[in-house]
This record gives C-alpha cells, structure tokens and sequence, in this order.
C-alpha cells in the first residue's frame, strides 16, 4: 500500500490537503497554472501537472479528505512547479490508506458485479481480484478501477432493463474519467436498435447529471481539458513516436512542431474517424453489449492520442466477461499480452524502482532501474509496437469472429 507513482502521488497529495481545507482543486490548478504562464512561459505551462480531472473524485474523497485534515491539520504539502520536482519528504501512510480505500472499494465492486453478470461464477471475481496488473494500478498508482466500475455498473443496469440508473451510472463513471463517454453511443444504439426512442432519455440523463456536476468548477474543468487536449502524444501509442526520437537525443524546432502540433493533429483526426467506423459497424451487428463495450474500448487503446498504462484497466472486467461467455486460448493470451505489455512499459518508463517513493528518497534506490536513455528509447518503442499490434489482433478477433493468426490451432497441431 506505500508504493506510489513517485510523480503522481504529489497531486493526490494535494487533492487531500485541497478538499481538508476546503479549497477546490480547480482553484489551485488555476493559480499555479497562471504562476506558471506567468513565470516560466505559455509554452512550458502547457505542460504544467495538477488536477486536471473531472469533478467527481471531489465528493468521492471529501470526507477521506477531512479525516485525513484531522490528523495532519497543517496540510503536508508543498505545491510543485515542475513534473521533475519531488518536494515531499515522505508520504504519511495515512495518506496511502485513504486516498486508495475508495480504490479498493471499486475493485471490490467490480468483482461482486463480474459474480452476478457471470452467474455467479467465482472464478470471475478471483480474475479480477487477484490480478496482478489490477493489484499493480491500484495499489500502486491510479484510480481508474473506480471509473470501471461506474462503467461495468452502467452495463449491468442497462442489461438489467434500468436504463435511467444505467445513464446516471455512466455519467459518474464519465464525472471520474473521461473514458466512460465513448460507451454512451453503444448504449444508444442498442435503444435504437429496440426501436425505441429511450436513447434521446439516456442521452438526456447522462447531459444533465454531468452538467450538475461539472458547471460549479466549469473554468477549472475548461482549464483542464484544455491541458489535455494540447499536451503532445505520450503512453502506448505509435504517435509518441516523439519520446523514443528524444531519448535517442534527436531535439530541436522540428521536434516541438512534430509532437505538440503534427501528431495531435494526426492523433484527433484518427479517434474521430476510428470511433465513428467502429460506431457505424456496431450499429449493423447483433453482438452481445459485453462484446460491443469490449471492441468500443479496444479501437479507443488504438487511436488514443495518450494512453498511459492505467487506461487499460478498463479492459479487464470486458476481457473477464468475454473470456467466460466465449473462451478460446487465443484470446486468453491476447488477454494476458495486454496486460503485461503496460507494465513492462512501466517498469521500463518510470522505472519500476521509483515505485518504492514513500519508502525512501534515496536516489541511488529510487534511480537502481533507470537505463540510459537510449535504450529506454528503443525499449520503449518495442514494447508499443508489439502492444498495438496485440490490440489490433484481439479488434480483429472480434469483428471476425476468429483471430487471423490462431496459437490454438498451432497448439492443436503439435500436440497430435
């Protein structure tokens, strides 16, 4: 529970302290982004890190936030002003409890729903619980499994013929991450395909209760999204080609245009053609909503301008559903492969040891894993390359029915 992201874990930091002191996030992100614009320059601000998140973890960790104040009433914190910069000298494991309880109760949530969507399979908790990868971006980093969950809730209520609880679900899970909202036009289509005008209902609901909550902190979300939408290409893409150019001590003017202008630019262009063909073809398919979700998400990891290895958590419970509704060895393996291709990336990228943040500031510890740069680069890129080709690989498998290169029936074959 005290490994942490060693950047990440300033802002969560910040968030509790933040919501203590009854100070929203969204405020302090303004001020030091404006200190920032003000002292370093529009073009360095851009790439200035704080809460640039939607609103819901607000209430979520509001009252973990006060316990948290009660105890450390002056607010350990030290506001940073630069992605390199580590300014805590330790992290209190009060810190680590609350701000990763909510976290835990996601997962929790998750396996009970995969045990009633599965019928009540106990090997379907059992594969989300004791994941590895689920166990590594929870305990050890990110909040995406409480997103999944409002995701994986939406699901089940909407299969369950409660489609007003469903769009208030997917809403909380689009408030926690943005991710969630790519599944609001499957669930549309599937009205649709009902015939029925329910979809302009859901739509509405989902409009509204996002509304309530994001035009309260509307300059501070605008402020974030638009950090967002114009922070260069980064994570598990082939278009943070840019970072593998850098480490290989490639730099200059060409460089900045290529990641901060051409690639978003590539990047936006292929997501809005990549989602609306995957939305077109699933609007003609009778394919379970499991498998819908699933592929909506797989074409997602592939135009994504920035998929870092959290995002793929939301996979998890789609493959898990997949996997017990239609088994096959080779979707068992792509399953496997898109799990452990993020956290090689991670072990490589951050390194892995920088994990150990809380335990000890030691760099000689914190730095053991490092590699030089150049091999980070090429490492790097192997591990995308082979990541987007799985994803691309478990995409087909769906749209076929059957995947272009089947392991299975190689296995078949030697074993006769």
């Amino acid at each position: 529970m005290g490994l942490n992201h060693p950047f990440d874990i300033q802002t969560w930091n910040g968030l509790m302290v933040d919501l203590s002191n009854n100070r929203s996030p969204y405020d302090t992100l303004e001020k030091l982004t404006y200190e920032a614009r003000a002292t370093q320059g529009a073009d360095w601000a851009m790439n200035f890190q704080y809460f640039n998140y939607p609103p819901m973890l607000i209430p979520i960790y509001y009252p973990f936030a006060k316990l948290y104040g009660a105890f450390y009433p002056t607010g350990q914190i030290q506001y940073s002003t630069a992605n390199d910069v580590t300014p805590y000298t330790q992290v209190p494991m009060l810190l680590n409890l609350l701000f990763k309880l909510p976290i835990f109760l996601a997962d929790i949530g998750i396996a009970l729903l995969l045990y009633k969507m599965t019928k009540r399979s106990e090997k379907s908790m059992i594969a989300y619980l004791f994941n590895p990868f689920v166990i590594f971006i929870s305990a050890c980093w990110m909040f995406d499994s409480i997103a999944a969950f409002f995701l994986l809730l939406a699901t089940y209520l909407f299969q369950n013929k409660r489609d007003d609880l469903s769009a208030v679900a997917l809403s909380f899970g689009f408030l926690t991450k943005i991710f969630p909202v790519f599944a609001l036009p499957v669930f549309c289509i599937e009205l649709i395909r009902r015939r029925s005008w329910k979809f302009l209902r859901y739509a509405f609901i989902f409009g509204l209760i996002s509304a309530l909550f994001i035009l309260p902190f509307f300059s501070g979300v605008k402020l974030g999204l638009g950090y967002q939408a114009a922070r260069e290409p980064s994570g598990l893409t082939p278009l943070s080609i840019h970072i593998v150019l850098q480490n290989l001590g490639i730099s200059g003017p060409d460089l900045t245009q290529l990641k901060f202008i051409i690639l978003p630019a590539i990047a936006s262009f292929l997501l809005v053609i990549g989602m609306s063909l995957i939305y077109a073809y699933l609007s003609k398919k009778s394919i379970s909503l499991n498998q819908k979700i699933l592929m909506v998400f797989l074409a997602y990891c592939v135009f994504a301008k920035n998929l870092h290895e959290p995002h793929v958590l939301m996979l998890v419970p789609f493959f898990i559903l997949e996997l017990h509704e239609r088994y096959s060895f080779d979707k068992k393996l792509q399953y496997g492969l898109l799990l452990a291709l993020p956290f090689l990336y991670a072990v490589v990228a951050v390194p892995i040891t920088r994990f150990l943040y809380g335990y000890t500031m030691n760099p000689a510890i914190l730095d053991l894993f490092k590699l030089p740069e150049s091999v980070q680069g090429i490492l790097l890129g192997g591990i995308v390359i082979m990541f987007c080709l799985t994803l691309w690989h478990a995409l087909i498998t769906l749209i076929r029915g059957r995947p272009v290169v089947s392991l299975e029936k190689l296995r078949q074959r030697l074993r006769r």
